[in-house]
């Protein structure tokens, strides 16, 4: 079983995005404890729609920071999100209600995430860090 833990690897130092990233990765915590204690299909399900609703508001509140930075990559990476919300979306439709193997959703999340954390997102971290020693 895959775990879903916080690691340095997704800090970006930006307070308002790690305590999001916080939050999402608890979701998914959340869906690996209801996969791992036979939770109705009916919960897991709302579950997953939940984290989908909840990736999309994260997504707009990042791109909201990007903005107020004049982050220069926002483009691109909007456009990332957009591509890992329709990721996240077809994965989740593709799963078999009846069939849910819990490595592969949790394992999906898990790498969803951190991949995208740990190497987009931590752009913006860079950049701001970059710009305010750029001010001293």
């Amino acid at each position: 079983m895959f775990r879903a833990e916080w690691k340095a690897a997704y800090e970006t130092g930006h307070q308002r995005i790690d305590f999001e990233h916080r939050i999402f990765l608890d979701l998914i915590r959340q869906i690996e404890a209801e996969l791992t204690s036979d939770a109705p299909v009916e919960k897991i399900s709302r579950r997953l729609t939940e984290l989908y609703k909840y990736a999309d508001f994260h997504f707009f509140s990042e791109e909201g920071i990007m903005l107020d930075l004049s982050f220069p990559e926002y483009d691109a990476h909007r456009k990332i999100h957009l591509a890992l919300l329709d990721e996240l979306s077809r994965f989740i439709l593709s799963m078999s209600i009846d069939l849910i193997r819990q490595d592969d959703l949790i394992g999906f999340l898990v790498n969803w995430f951190s991949s995208h954390t740990a190497r987009e997102d931590i752009k913006i971290a860079d950049f701001t860090r970059a710009r305010i020693k750029g001010q001293e």
